[in-house]
């Protein structure tokens, strides 16, 4: 059995534009340029063969995914597992007020060591973060669709391309990836943004 995902993450907010972060708790639309990048994003993927795309409950994901869906005559289907990382109190604060109150966690969680038990308080950790993503893409194997786009966040996306082989600390709004499922294994095949 083979299945290829496009994973995508969603289009820019105003808390992007601000450096704020969303996490789970925030709940914001796509801004202006947020709406360009998604239907620029649906124009780059709609001859893949997409067959159904599978959404984080968020707005941002849940509109970038919209896009390209009517793109790609395709339906969506809400995964709760597939929401972003809960960054606990931190949710909503500018990153750089983040990384003046809590040093001592902003240099181990983008640090080399790569430790998957670090949190923001009240958050959930990179490990978890992880597992529940591996949790949405094996609901994901059992489906039907062999080609499947995937509306997720930036923690969420990077936390499981990293067990992968890939995990960058930046992503762009709509950056795009590819993974193959076959064979029991997983493929990280390219960066397509």
């Amino acid at each position: 059995m083979r299945k290829d995902f496009y994973i995508f993450r969603h289009g820019e907010t105003d808390y992007n534009l601000q450096n704020r972060w969303q996490g789970q708790g925030i709940d914001a639309d796509l801004n202006e340029t947020g709406i360009k990048q998604a239907h620029a994003l649906a124009e780059k993927v709609k001859n893949l063969g997409i067959e159904k795309i599978y959404s984080s409950p968020l707005k941002r994901a849940y509109q970038t995914a919209l896009a390209v869906a009517n793109a790609t005559n395709t339906t969506i289907e809400i995964l709760p597992e597939l929401i972003e990382g809960s960054v606990g109190v931190c949710e909503g604060m500018n990153r750089e007020d983040v990384r003046i109150q809590h040093p001592d966690i902003w240099d181990e969680w983008y640090g080399d060591k790569m430790d998957m038990n670090i949190r923001w308080p009240n958050g959930e950790s990179k490990q978890e973060i992880q597992d529940r993503m591996f949790v949405a893409f094996d609901k994901m194997l059992t489906t039907k669709e062999n080609i499947i786009g995937v509306a997720s966040h930036g923690a969420a996306i990077r936390y499981f391309l990293i067990r992968l082989g890939y995990g960058p600390h930046k992503m762009a709004n709509t950056a795009l990836f590819h993974v193959i499922y076959e064979n029991g294994n997983w493929i990280f095949d390219k960066v397509m943004s």
